[in-house]
């Protein structure tokens, strides 16, 4: 039981490798990304920003041919940002949990993404970080998903 507690609060990398399906899946992680935003359901969150930190693991199925050394046939870190601040510019939300489902669902209809771990924090509401953290695969996505069968192009520039 206390294995589970520390898994509970371990970093989500942790948690990714300890729940891991079964067959190969390689992780990309972003960490301690820290943003200021108007986000909150109580009176005195409205009218100010605050801290939020952001740690995200996206397991993704490892590529079937050579990467090249090129960033457009992974899935990058600026994918994972770009989702976060795609979300937080689209509406001002109430709570953490509306904003990890929609950064979670962002980031799974990127065609490498299986499964995401996303744990946000607010710094500033109390006397420690207080948060949510999710954990989504591809097929909660339902109909949602892209078809992925077909690889898309990588043109050289």
């Amino acid at each position: 039981m206390s294995s589970e507690i520390r898994l509970a609060f371990a970093h989500p990398s942790e948690r990714s490798e300890a729940t891991s399906p079964r067959g190969p899946l390689d992780r990309i992680s972003l960490r301690d990304h820290t943003v200021e935003v108007e986000i909150g359901a109580f009176q005195a969150e409205r009218g100010t920003t605050q801290r939020i930190c952001f740690n995200i693991v996206v397991e993704v199925r490892p590529l079937t041919s050579d990467i090249d050394d090129d960033v457009d046939r992974i899935l990058s870190y600026d994918r994972v940002t770009e989702a976060i601040a795609y979300e937080l510019a689209a509406e001002r939300l109430n709570l953490l949990e509306t904003l990890a489902e929609r950064v979670a669902e962002r980031i799974l209809l990127e065609p490498q993404a299986v499964r995401v771990f996303v744990r946000i924090e607010k710094l500033d509401r109390g006397p420690g970080a207080l948060g949510v953290e999710i954990v989504r695969s591809r097929s909660d996505l339902g109909g949602a998903v892209p078809d992925t069968s077909q690889e898309r192009p990588h043109p050289r520039v």
